[in-house]
């Protein structure tokens, strides 16, 4: 539910179709992935963002380029073994959340407030910095 309500979310900021149910949303899905599968797009994507990570040639990049080889392992080794094509069983609900529900606190439990706990010197910074050619932690 989160990521079709999130791909609405997106949607709708870039004037593209909004779709309301989950039917229809698992509809447009399976009619999308008929000609090109599933893992297709997954891996289209990691190789993606590994072209563009091997442009950054810093710290960012190379973290970056470790957890998307973990991607990488993660699709060849689990997800394209248990491939469901998107014939799954799922409760239908409404996709679209209306505005109202959210601006006036309709059909949601409130929140528990956690009271915030600030430790440490409001001086801190946090970071890296370059020392002797070598990165320290600040």
């Amino acid at each position: 539910m989160f990521v079709f309500r999130a791909h609405n979310a997106v949607n709708a900021r870039l004037h593209k179709p909004v779709y309301s149910t989950l039917a229809e949303c698992m509809e447009v899905l399976k009619t999308n992935t008929k000609t090109r599968t599933p893992a297709d797009y997954r891996m289209s994507y990691v190789n993606h963002i590994t072209r563009y990570w091997r442009t950054i040639q810093d710290i960012s990049g190379i973290v970056a380029l470790k957890k998307v080889n973990e991607m990488r392992k993660i699709e060849m080794e689990y997800f394209s073994r248990i491939d469901t094509k998107f014939d799954v069983e799922l409760k239908d609900d409404l996709v679209v959340i209306p505005r109202n529900w959210v601006e006036d606190g309709l059909h949601s439990e409130p929140i528990p407030q956690q009271p915030s706990v600030f430790l440490g010197n409001s001086n801190a910074r946090a970071g890296f910095r370059i020392v002797g050619g070598r990165m320290r932690l600040r």
